[in-house]
């Protein structure tokens, strides 16, 4: 979904290569010297809990789980799930697939076969995906809003489509149909200066442009920590802000999966909620195995891993009630959301009925337990 390294590995990323779709939004790319998938076997099969869960088990199945993004703080209640043997409860191994900029995408794995689950930080690529022919079934949400936003300084704000009418605006090339969307979405044809930028934030503090393109939980940070400002040094305005919301880091399978795997869906759902619920509560935890164990070789920094994963937290809860993580509103889906695509004409063809790629009876049977 990232957008969420430290900014030394964020340099090296840009090295690797550039990050697929962060045009619209997403936290796809990592740090595979392979120029591959990697896949993290078993990293804390050796926990206690984890131990003592299974051995409660007749039988364990592996569930491949496909990542968008690299083995951050991204994933964070993901890993206190795995840890805290909430996976191993539901007797199942959790086999993570990272993802990386030159990693196949979630689409391909889970198509493939190489993954029973995708969690997909792009929704219009998802969507397009679909369109195009594929089986795609979302049955929860890891982000009630993505972080995908325009970030500006305070002393030149921009905040509306208003503010950005006449402004130059730094951004990756594939990020121009969601800027055109903004002034549609506002009833306004686009009027701005575009300039095509990387990931970086020293273009938009050295006066390179009046706002720059990024995902929330990683650039306002990297103001943070190069450039000792706080808060009240810099506006992040979400897309959702500016009237184009859309779901991030969709969970999701194909038909033919959920039909075999009900029971394992509902599995890994109830014990991944369990996971970010407990996130919340301290935001270090996660951060921690982040960088010692899960993303061990990435060169984390834990001050950046930490504070990304505060910022985050409020993406992944909304306005969502304790019980509800998770949950997909199809009417929101078809609705703003849609409307939102539309407008910004990001998707080559016609848009699916909610109800045929959404399914939340696996969610609910998770909850119900």
């Amino acid at each position: 979904m990232t957008e969420t390294t430290d900014p030394r590995l964020w340099k090296k990323l840009l090295a690797a290569g550039s990050v697929g779709s962060l045009a619209l939004l997403t936290a796809c790319g990592g740090d595979d010297d392979n120029g591959g998938g990697h896949t993290v076997d078993n990293v804390s099969v050796d926990t206690e809990e984890a131990q003592a869960a299974a051995a409660e088990c007749d039988e364990i199945t592996q569930l491949d789980v496909s990542l968008g993004w690299i083995m951050n703080v991204e994933w964070a209640g993901f890993y206190i799930a795995e840890q805290n043997g909430y996976y191993a409860e539901e007797c199942l191994d959790i086999n993570w697939i990272q993802g990386g900029p030159n990693a196949a995408s979630t689409m391909q794995n889970v198509s493939s076969g190489q993954a029973h689950i995708g969690v997909e930080p792009s929704m219009p690529n998802w969507l397009q995906d679909v369109v195009n022919g594929e089986d795609f079934v979302a049955i929860g949400s890891m982000f009630y809003d993505t972080p995908g936003a325009i970030l500006s300084l305070a002393e030149n704000p921009m905040e509306s489509a208003e503010d950005l009418q006449g402004a130059t605006i730094l951004g990756q090339e594939g990020t121009r149909p969601m800027l055109d969307g903004v002034f549609g979405a506002a009833g306004m044809e686009p009027d701005y200066n575009f300039v095509s930028a990387g990931y970086d934030a020293d273009p938009l503090v050295n006066g390179d442009g009046d706002a720059l393109t990024v995902y929330a939980t990683n650039q306002p940070i990297m103001l943070e920590q190069q450039y000792g400002m706080t808060e009240d040094d810099y506006v992040v305005t979400t897309y959702a802000d500016l009237g184009l919301p859309q779901y991030g880091c969709l969970i999701y399978a194909n038909g033919d999966t959920l039909e075999e795997m009900s029971e394992e869906m509902e599995g890994f759902l109830r014990a991944s909620a369990r996971g970010w619920l407990e996130n919340e509560e301290d935001p270090e935890v996660a951060a921690n195995l982040a960088v010692d164990v899960y993303g061990a070789d990435l060169d984390l920094d834990l001050e950046q891993q930490i504070r990304e994963n505060e910022i985050q937290i409020p993406f992944v809860r909304g306005p969502l009630a304790d019980d509800e993580l998770f949950y997909i509103d199809t009417e929101r889906w078809g609705g703003e959301v849609y409307e939102g695509f539309e407008i910004a004409e990001m998707i080559e063809g016609e848009l699916p009925n909610p109800e045929d790629v959404v399914d939340m009876t696996f969610l609910e049977a998770a909850y119900a337990e």
